[in-house]
């Protein structure tokens, strides 16, 4: 007996094993079939006298429900196949995750801000005039916002738009911008006029160098006004002895102004007073190239501070140090 149960559940095994073996499933449809239709039959009968005339009937109804439960059984395995496979591949798909505290870690990643000006190309093209008054207005405003360098230069452009509604929000976006600035100078001015404190006083004069920078960086000040406020910016900064960001910025009026020697002994004396050399490389790499000192810009160029930016990679290649 033990070795008849041997050989069946091997035969068993050997179909199982067997794949597309179609006429085996098909075979072992109709044996089933034909074994409750048989058992169907011989069901109905053993029934009382009174259910002979349903005996028909009855059998019908016997044959249909067992080889229906047969189907019923086959597709609730393949549902309950489906779901354990599922079930199973969820939890191995899906570890657990260790709480991260963002706070922390962007305290120190280097965050990058993409400019607007990238976004607002196709308004300074030929696309110009097919743009809604309505794209343009919204257009300005992220423009406005975005705080970026010459964004308000580019705002003045649409003074001139064939669009009545744009011409008159660009004013109002200058204007706003233009008397921001101007209540900021008011301000400033009123404070050094009253500020005795030496410190205090260099902190102001400063933020007023700043203010009128503010002017130049922005595009708010045309080609004929840059140079009244590069002027204005030097004079103030001149007053100016232990800031560091004062020198810094006077490099960058000088750099503006193509004044490159100027500019290395501002951010020199930013570095003495204790400012990172990495911090102000890709200034001095650019004095360099302004000095036609190509020889020497690739002491400035560390990769590390351009990979955040993939546009800047060609730079890295031409210029680092191989």
């Amino acid at each position: 007996m033990g070795v008849l149960d041997s050989t069946i559940f091997t035969n068993l095994l050997t179909i199982l094993h067997q794949t597309n073996r179609w006429d085996i499933i098909i075979l072992f449809t109709i044996v089933e079939i034909s074994f409750w239709t048989l058992f169907s039959f011989i069901m109905v009968q053993f029934l009382p006298k009174k259910y002979k005339k349903y005996q028909r009937d009855i059998f019908i109804f016997f044959a249909i429900l067992n080889i229906g439960l047969l189907f019923i059984g086959i597709v609730l395995t393949l549902i309950m196949l489906l779901f354990g496979l599922s079930w199973a591949t969820h939890r191995v798909s899906h570890p657990s995750y260790d709480i991260v505290d963002f706070e922390e870690q962007l305290s120190d990643f280097p965050i990058v801000y993409s400019a607007f000006q990238e976004g607002i190309l196709t308004m300074e093209g030929h696309h110009r005039d097919e743009l809604s008054s309505d794209i343009k207005i919204k257009s300005l405003k992220i423009l406005y916002d975005s705080n970026a360098q010459g964004n308000i230069g580019k705002i003045k452009h649409f003074l001139s738009d064939s669009s009545d509604e744009t011409r008159l929000y660009a004013f109002a976006l200058v204007s706003s911008f233009e008397k921001k600035l101007n209540d900021r100078l008011t301000e400033l001015h009123k404070k050094i006029e009253e500020e005795k404190d030496k410190n205090i006083l260099e902190k102001y004069n400063f933020e007023l160098a700043q203010t009128y920078w503010q002017f130049i960086y922005h595009g708010v000040a045309d080609e004929q006004l840059t140079g009244f406020y590069t002027t204005k910016i030097e004079n103030i900064l001149t007053k100016i002895n232990n800031n560091t960001n004062a020198f810094i910025l006077l490099g960058k009026i000088h750099i503006f102004n193509k004044e490159y020697d100027k500019a290395e002994e501002a951010f020199n004396k930013a570095v003495k007073l204790g400012v990172p050399i990495n911090a102000i490389s890709t200034f001095f790499a650019e004095i360099k190239y302004g000095q036609k000192k190509y020889n020497s810009v690739a002491n400035y160029i560390i990769p590390e501070q351009f990979n955040i930016d993939l546009r800047l990679k060609p730079l890295v290649n031409m210029w680092e140090k191989k």
